[in-house]
């Protein structure tokens, strides 16, 4: 190192000690914590699952006190059950009893044209005197 003046050299000994104490702090402080994600908790958790085959689990995921069964793995990933409400918990629907008459289906009503009254102009169609299209480079495509 150069030579510096015995007083800058407390100064930056100082300097990495705090640093290192803060950075410490900071793991200790991360490690111990609860991890919280939003205002409400964890909204997203992974209740249960167990494996069928070398490839394939079903998983029983939950959000927001509602679970849903998946099969993962394989060829494609299938929802198996969705909206299982978690036991304790209000149902987010509530079926609507049998004396209440449906409503009826409405249409809406039509929209006004895109165009109005002008119409586009009609493309003209290709002619046998126009080139042929091709890639940019000149080369077929195959």
């Amino acid at each position: 190192m150069p030579d510096l003046p015995p007083n800058i050299m407390n100064i930056i000994v100082a300097a990495l000690v705090v640093l290192a104490v803060l950075i410490v702090v900071l793991l200790v402080w991360r490690a111990l914590s609860p991890r919280m994600s939003g205002r409400r908790g964890q909204r997203l958790g992974i209740s249960e699952y167990h494996e069928l085959d070398k490839t394939r689990r079903l998983v029983l995921v939950r959000r927001d006190n509602v679970e849903h069964l998946l099969l993962i793995g394989g060829p494609q990933d299938v929802v198996v059950e969705a909206g299982i409400q978690v036991p304790g918990t209000p149902a987010a629907y509530v079926p609507q009893s049998p004396s209440a008459s449906p409503q009826p289906v409405t249409r809406p009503a039509p929209r006004a044209p895109i165009f109005g009254d002008r119409r586009p102009s009609p493309v003209r169609p290709a002619e046998a005197s126009d080139p042929p299209l091709t890639s940019p480079s000149g080369r077929d495509p195959d």
